[in-house]
């Protein structure tokens, strides 16, 4: 993946954050093979700059979804609600930040993020602070507080590289390597691809419609309940898990491994 990232000019975190934070912005996501991602790495390396920190362009993450004993988050995006949320902790493994995180589903389609920023022990937990944070953000928008109970649901690692377009507030993200704690993760030699801009249909978009590549709905928080969870609905996302995640071996070939 470095190679890859190498084909593009770079770009700082602070020019990064000024010229294409997004906040609030259309999210899509793709998921593609290698030679894929090539096609459109030849296609737009001339439109888009990578995020450089101190000679890096691939970064890990470490993610904490939060949810209800009964997943609360998950069944709304499995049911489509309007006004879905998902609550995270974050840490950037290679800047050492870790921030609290609440995603709204807005009007249009449009995907509302809330950041704030805790100390890297409170990372995985709530924090009386967090919980506050939350019902700010959520009864500004919606007119409740966060629900009672919820608690750590997924964990997941992944590695990213994060781009933005050179003349846009545009932005594109390849996680790979992504693994969910309880088992499972994405395939190998796949990409999930997700683009961010302010009204959809960016260049990035244009550029993968035209290798004939659609969007999909699965987010990676519902793929990873879908993979860990016995018994959960997938019904939205079921053959896109069948064809681009791998579930948790069978403890037969766990053993067989050893």
């Amino acid at each position: 993946m470095n190679a890859r990232a190498a084909c593009f000019d770079p770009l700082s975190l602070q020019s990064l954050n000024s010229r294409a934070a997004l906040l609030r912005r259309i999210d899509a996501k793709y998921i593609v093979n290698l030679p894929t991602l090539d096609a459109l790495v030849e296609s737009v390396w001339r439109d888009f700059l990578v995020l450089e920190i101190d000679g890096r362009r691939v970064f890990g993450y470490d993610t904490v979804y939060f949810d209800s004993s009964d997943l609360h988050g998950y069944h709304a995006h499995v049911q489509g609600r309007r006004r879905r949320f998902k609550v995270r902790s974050r840490r950037y493994v290679d800047s050492e930040l870790n921030v609290f995180e609440i995603k709204l589903k807005g009007l249009r389609g449009e995907t509302v993020k809330h950041q704030l920023p805790i100390d890297a022990y409170d990372h995985g937990t709530i924090t009386a602070q967090a919980v506050d944070f939350a019902g700010e953000v959520l009864g500004a928008a919606y007119g409740h507080a966060l629900p009672a109970g919820y608690e750590p649901a997924l964990a997941m690692r992944y590695r990213r590289v994060t781009l933005a377009a050179r003349d846009a507030v545009e932005r594109m993200t390849w996680d790979f390597a992504l693994s969910f704690d309880g088992g499972g993760g994405l395939a190998p030699a796949h990409v999930i691809i997700e683009t961010k801009s302010e009204h959809g249909r960016g260049r990035a978009d244009r550029a993968l419609a035209n290798l004939g590549v659609r969007p999909m709905g699965v987010s990676k928080y519902c793929a990873g309940i879908g993979l860990t969870r016995e018994g959960v609905r997938v019904n939205p996302w079921a053959a896109v898990l069948r064809r681009y995640f791998v579930p948790q071996p069978p403890l037969t070939a766990v053993g067989a491994a050893r």
